[in-house]
């Protein structure tokens, strides 16, 4: 208990910091599309708009369900993904403390070694990114540490811990399930030799079966809740699409023509900018097997999975998995006891590794780095973001609004919240697609020409609806992207 209190004032610090600097990157528009659909969502199920079988079925699971429960908990309003995320990073860095203090490091050296792993940019990039980026982070945590520990005793309490990781990354972000599909050829050179000569297959099935078990019961209950499961995010490939944009945006045509080949390139980079402490550690161990195999093996699976999400489209974009860095080193500090011995060494090292893992943003996140550049170029960005949030807003006092909101996630964060609103969970949206026919008191659609209209289900089922509106229908609202259109009899409600 002693000890956890030791750790509070550092992970209080990192938790505001977090928070303060997540909030300010929700004002400049650096919010993933992923985040904002989240945050929707989570608003959507926290408000009863969303059907048991899509809260159940919901993907990514893990940060889907604790995000409705916060969103559930706090006050209507309450920005619930920026406080599990910061909550998430102050858990990371009290954790890290902990560990430091109980290796041998002295506070002087433990604090400040924390603050630069855990505002390390990459999981500042993460905590940005929202709540599932950050289940990642705790659960590659938990992988690399699993591994050092599967290669040391392979007893049945390492398996098991293993399996958990694979198991929460499968179930916390499109990118942790990469890792954990990546991870099947990599995890016989984790376990001890003695085990895999008896029987490597065994010895893999064995930390793959609560994963693939996991998979198989989720798929399951997403074919029993149609509608549900993997379509509560985007497309995979939608997210890889844009960040193969923003790749072009800043680099022009890709280094090899290959782009899972670039993509991994660009993880190894980043892995040895944003974690020098982690190679210095097992330059000093190199002869030493059992501690330099562990940390080679989960640098091999996080750009392997790279490689398999850019090639393959399954997983989303990766930037997510730079993550990989901070969590690197991290590890690497808390396993080799060369590095306790050499305190004065860690300090510099996690330095270096702040200013490259600074440098390589460009490389991991190439959506983030075209967003910045573009400001300060003077560039806007996320005009139609800023219209759905706006539309939301005008009909925040208003029920009844019929709105395809898992499409427009920000029109629901413009309101405050999801009550009132008719979306895709509901029955008055779905009968208003079966029969071609508005009967809800508003109806909002965006431009079908923008990118948020193209895929607007309200606008493929009435392409007219936008300019010409419906018969007893009036606008009373519009702005560059959005219009709204009320009952006649409704009178005009909203401002103009």
């Amino acid at each position: 208990m002693i000890r956890a209190l030791a750790a509070a004032p550092i992970a209080v610090l990192t938790g505001v910091a977090a928070l303060a600097l997540i909030a300010a990157a929700v004002q400049a528009g650096f919010v993933t599309d992923d985040a904002l659909r989240l945050w929707g969502g989570a608003s959507t199920a926290a408000d009863g708009g969303m059907s048991i079988g899509r809260i159940v079925a919901g993907y990514p699971t893990i940060p889907f369900l604790i995000t409705t429960l916060a969103a559930a908990l706090t006050p209507p309003g309450t920005p619930a993904p920026v406080l599990v995320a910061a909550l998430l990073l102050a858990l990371i860095a009290g954790s890290m403390f902990l560990k430091f203090r109980s290796i041998g490091l002295s506070s002087l050296i433990a604090a400040p070694a924390v603050l630069l792993l855990a505002l390390h940019p990459a999981l500042l990039d993460a905590a940005i990114g929202g709540p599932a980026n950050m289940f990642l982070a705790v659960f590659l945590f938990m992988f690399c540490a699993s591994l050092y520990d599967l290669r040391a005793r392979s007893g049945t309490n390492e398996v098991m811990a293993t399996g958990l990781a694979l198991l929460g990354l499968a179930f916390s972000h499109p990118i942790g399930a990469a890792v954990s599909f990546a991870s099947v050829p990599f995890l016989a050179f984790a376990v001890r030799p003695a085990l895999v000569g008896r029987s490597a297959l065994n010895v893999v099935a064995a930390l793959v079966f609560p994963t693939v078990f996991a998979v198989s019961a989720f798929a399951y209950v997403s074919w029993i809740f149609p509608g549900a499961g993997w379509s509560f995010f985007a497309a995979p490939a939608q997210s890889l699409a844009t960040w193969a944009a923003a790749a072009d945006g800043l680099f022009g045509d890709s280094v090899s023509g290959a782009r899972a080949f670039d993509a991994a390139l660009a993880m190894m980079t980043a892995l040895g900018l944003g974690a020098p402490a982690a190679w210095i550690a097992l330059t000093l161990v190199r002869r030493r097997r059992l501690l330099v195999t562990p940390a080679l093996v989960f640098a091999a699976i996080t750009i392997a999975a790279t490689a398999i999400a850019a090639a393959s489209g399954w997983f989303g974009d990766p930037t997510a998995i730079a993550v990989a860095a901070p969590v690197l080193a991290a590890v690497a500090i808390a396993r080799v006891p060369d590095m306790r011995e050499r305190p004065t060494f860690v300090l510099p090292l996690l330095a270096l590794g702040w200013l490259g893992g600074l440098a390589s943003i460009g490389l991991t996140d190439p959506g983030t780095a075209s967003h910045l550049s573009g400001r300060l170029a003077g560039r806007g960005f996320g005009n139609e973001r800023l219209d759905a949030l706006g539309a939301g807003g005008a009909t925040g006092r208003d029920d009844g609004v019929l709105a395809d909101t898992d499409n427009a996630p920000s029109f629901v964060l413009g309101r405050g919240g999801a009550r009132g609103v008719f979306g895709p969970g509901s029955e008055e949206f779905a009968l208003a697609l079966l029969f071609s026919r508005v009967a809800t008191a508003y109806v909002a659609v965006p431009d079908p020409q923008s990118d948020t209209g193209a895929s607007d289900r309200l606008d493929k089922a009435f392409p007219t609806l936008f300019r010409d509106g419906v018969p007893g229908y009036g606008l009373v609202y519009q702005n560059n992207t959005w219009h709204i259109f009320a009952k006649l009899n409704n009178g005009d409600s909203l401002k103009h």
